[in-house]
């Protein structure tokens, strides 16, 4: 048991550095999604700052391959949904700050629950995360003003609003296609997530 446990963890080792190896190798967006398609998974378009923005579509054959309907209670999940997501950021074209004050102002948020600055970052990717059940759920958290203790981007909170305003910010979305046990697929969406943060440097990051 020992000896296969050891085998494991050295296929996992190799698995996660052929994955990191191949996000390196990306450098915009477009790349991204050509990497996470051969990993599996698929590209459900963009939603962008400022409302008019559809959810995910979802339709009756995945959510019974993804058993989305709880059989006794009735509750839809849409854990069909569950993936990663990509926030991209950049100027408009009459913007005159620049990310620095952009990062400032943000130091500055009074809200609660939301991601911190990095110390390091890279100037095109604003945030990085992962939902196992619903995207479309997680995503609309980030877009919106939600108070309390959630943990999201908050972006159109009074306090921030009119700094956010100012940028183009793009969430590109991503649903694992697969027919892993749902303990193993929340671990590998967890992973991907993880992977893309560390080889992103996105400016945001966990608390």
């Amino acid at each position: 048991m020992a000896e296969e446990i050891v085998l494991a963890m050295e296929i996992g080792i190799k698995l996660i550095n052929f994955i990191g190896k191949s996000f390196d190798e990306a450098k915009n967006i477009t790349d991204l999604k050509s990497v996470l398609k051969g990993l599996g998974f698929e590209d459900r378009g963009e939603r962008k700052l400022g409302g008019g923005n559809k959810g995910i579509d979802c339709n009756e054959e995945r959510c019974k391959k993804y058993e989305c309907t709880d059989p006794e209670t009735k509750k839809t999940k849409h854990r069909c949904l569950g993936g990663i997501y990509i926030f991209s950021i950049t100027k408009k074209t009459n913007c005159k700050n620049n990310l620095d004050c952009f990062t400032e102002l943000w130091r500055k948020r009074t809200k609660k629950g939301i991601p911190l600055v990095n110390e390091e970052y890279n100037e095109k990717y604003l945030y990085v995360g992962k939902d196992i059940n619903n995207l479309n759920t997680r995503i609309s958290n980030h877009f919106g003003a939600s108070g309390g203790s959630t943990y999201a981007l908050k972006l159109a909170s009074k306090d921030i609003i009119q700094v956010v305003e100012k940028y183009n910010i793009t969430c590109h979305r991503f649903t694992l296609n697969d027919d892993l046990p749902e303990y193993a697929r929340a671990g590998y969406i967890a992973m991907i997530e993880g992977i893309l943060h560390e080889k992103l440097k996105p400016i945001l990051g966990r608390r």
